[in-house]
């Protein structure tokens, strides 16, 4: 079966349907014959090694973690607004919703609701004075161990460098406590991340791209 044969496969049998595939011929299809682009993401893995236990974070950055019952260091409303100065309207992650997100988003992936319990040595907020400056959510993903549901920083221009402490804060927690990789999912658009999470040391395992089938016309 050709791409395009498999193309029209979806369009008659999952008409209204999310669609996702690895195979970039496959995708070139899909949207050739009027799906529409829901997502191009990478997923991205880390392999830990005994000496990323002693790797030490930006020394400008207080992180604070999470408690061993998922609760964050500080309230979720003093978190909020870096969340929302991480992901605005132009960001390809927008996140909307405003406060709705604490209970529609913040919580359920905290929780263990969404793709797995909470590893919360390893999840933590950056914290400048009082001021919530970002925050990584690291999950135990069924399937995957060690998953970044969500990392983020203020984009405040002179305060460089969170979102890259906050990941090695968490590499070297997950190393110190014997675990073997940490992986994540980052959309293609988002070079800056991709950037960070590379020379992080964070290699692409996989590419996918998602849809959305059209519904009956």
């Amino acid at each position: 079966m050709t791409a395009t044969e498999a193309a029209e496969e979806v369009l008659t049998h999952l008409r209204g349907w999310l669609a996702a595939t690895a195979d970039p011929v496959l995708a070139a299809a899909l949207l050739d014959a009027g799906c529409t682009l829901v997502r191009h993401a990478h997923v991205m893995r880390r392999h830990l090694a005994e000496s990323d236990a002693d790797e030490l974070p930006d020394p400008s950055w207080n992180i604070l973690a999470f408690t061993a019952s998922a609760q964050p260091p500080r309230p979720w409303t003093e978190v909020l607004p870096s969340l929302l100065g991480a992901y605005p309207p132009s960001h390809p992650d927008h996140l909307p919703g405003g406060e709705s997100l604490i209970d529609d988003y913040l919580i359920p992936y905290t929780s263990g609701g969404r793709l797995g319990p909470l590893i919360h040595q390893a999840s933590g907020l950056a914290v400048a004075g009082d001021e919530v400056v970002g925050g990584i959510l690291v999950v135990d993903r069924p399937g995957e161990g060690p998953w970044i549901s969500d990392i983020w920083r203020s984009p405040t221009p002179d305060r460089p460098g969170v979102g890259a402490a906050l990941l090695m804060w968490s590499v070297k927690h997950l190393a110190r406590s014997g675990q073997q990789t940490l992986g994540l999912a980052v959309t293609d658009s988002n070079s800056r991340a991709r950037t960070v999470y590379s020379r992080a040391g964070f290699i692409v395992e996989t590419t996918a791209w998602t849809v959305s089938v059209p519904t009956l016309s």
